[in-house]
């Protein structure tokens, strides 16, 4: 007979499972490989999906902070604590993420909806109200 540690199995799940419609993949930092997702928002974010409907693909997820300097982000963003993603998007779908982030109390709305159709996205987080983060807040990219 084989006794499990549950506590410890449990880790492991959480720690190598990805998450409903997202792969750890799409939500790794670009520059490392590393994924530090924060759960409340990846649950936030997985219920936003299941109401959309939709596919959602991911281009930016966590960012460790060296990465981060490297292409240009913001100095406290909120991807650095797995509390952001960006989602290429355009259009009518576009619409529907913010309308849903919205409507399901994501904190932080960011808009880039110019240009080439393939480098459009919104930004979605859930970082609390700080001095570097007055929230809720919606803003759009140059």
């Amino acid at each position: 007979m084989v006794k499990l540690d549950v506590e410890k199995e449990e880790r492991f799940i959480n720690m190598h499972t990805r998450w409903e419609h997202f792969s750890e993949d799409e939500l790794r930092c670009k520059g490392t490989g590393e994924i530090k997702m924060d759960e409340p928002f990846m649950k936030k974010l997985v219920a936003l999906r299941k109401k959309l409907n939709q596919t959602m693909s991911i281009t930016s997820g966590y960012r460790h902070p060296a990465h981060n300097s490297v292409i240009g982000g913001a100095r406290n963003s909120p991807h650095l604590y797995g509390k952001a993603v960006d989602v290429a998007c355009h259009g009518k779908k576009a619409y529907n993420i913010i309308r849903l982030a919205i409507e399901m109390g994501f904190t932080g709305i960011g808009v880039k909806q110019h240009g080439p159709h393939d480098k459009r996205f919104i930004h979605i987080d859930t970082m609390e109200m700080s001095e570097d983060h007055p929230r809720p807040w919606v803003w759009s990219y140059k």
